[in-house]
């Protein structure tokens, strides 16, 4: 006699396996564009707070966007911690012709977000900020 699995069995393999197939593949970034970040993301915990347990603070960074607003509603839209600085060159020294943005690190996914925004052409650099 044959042995046919059961319903819940089927279902839940049916499950996984589609779980499995949504996930994103962390495992196809570009070396590339992460050597384009120059943050320390092992002093960074998941929620994206660096310090003592009582004392953590987000983590700030910091990079040069071409002066358009188009490129800044596309950033914006990568990363909604985004904060303009038109006329600021940083210490990242950025051009007259560009503006500075500074991010957070306190946001979900906030690698993805880096790496993200590391990808667009016109970003050279991220760097991490320190505000004095």
């Amino acid at each position: 006699m044959i042995q046919r699995p059961s319903t819940s069995i089927l279902f839940l393999s049916a499950f996984a396996l589609m779980f499995a197939c949504n996930r994103k593949n962390t495992s196809t970034d570009a070396p590339s564009v992460w050597n384009k970040v120059k943050i320390d993301f092992s002093r960074i915990d998941e929620n994206g707070l660096a310090g003592p347990p009582d004392g953590k603070v987000a983590v700030n960074y910091e990079f040069c966007i071409p002066a358009e607003e188009k490129l800044l509603s596309e950033v914006k839209k990568i990363d909604s911690s985004i904060q303009p600085y038109k006329g600021s060159k940083g210490r990242v020294g950025c051009q007259s012709n560009q503006w500075l943005l500074i991010g957070s690190t306190h946001q979900k996914n906030h690698r993805r977000v880096i790496y993200e925004l590391a990808k667009l052409p016109y970003v050279q650099q991220i760097h991490e900020t320190y505000f004095e």
